[in-house]
């Protein structure tokens, strides 16, 4: 997607789908190994996710995600909310990169997404990692979501 910007399109929906049946993948608390495959598996689905809305912003195609921004806000509200110490700081952090792809990349038309306590708190915790990248990261996505909250 990155590569090829708005040519993207016609892979849009069956790449999105098959990223948010990925998404509901979990792990037992009892099962480091596959706590660790989870982990790498939604570092995955985070680092397409930023790929896809990249490519499509540097092709002025942003508009063909409003359909699926609900499903991927709900992914990040899951690693934010029904987690239990199973994601790591790697997954934090291109979470963290995530919500500022996407404040920057929608703007007012997910304010609604945006403002939800589980933003917020993703944020937190990305400062708090006190890890030098995701600080800087959530700095700039804290920048980013400020601005669309506080826009017209």
């Amino acid at each position: 997607a990155l590569a090829i910007g708005a040519g993207f399109e016609p892979y849009l929906q069956v790449s999105l789908m098959m990223l948010l049946q990925a998404a509901q993948t979990r792990a037992p608390d009892d099962d480091d190994d596959l706590i660790d495959y989870v982990n790498m598996l939604r570092e995955g689905i985070l680092e397409a996710y930023t790929g896809i809305i990249q490519g499509l912003k540097d092709g002025n195609r942003t508009d063909l995600l409003l359909p699926y921004v609900d499903a991927i806000m709900g992914f990040l509200e899951m690693l934010a909310t029904d987690r239990k110490n199973d994601y790591d700081n790697e997954v934090l952090g291109k979470a963290v990169g995530l919500v500022g792809d996407i404040a920057s990349s929608l703007g007012g038309q997910i304010k609604d997404q945006i403002r939800q306590p589980y933003v917020m708190e993703l944020l937190k915790e990305g400062h708090a990692t006190g890890d030098a990248t995701i600080v800087d990261t959530c700095n700039w996505a804290s920048t980013v979501v400020q601005h669309v909250l506080t826009a017209c």
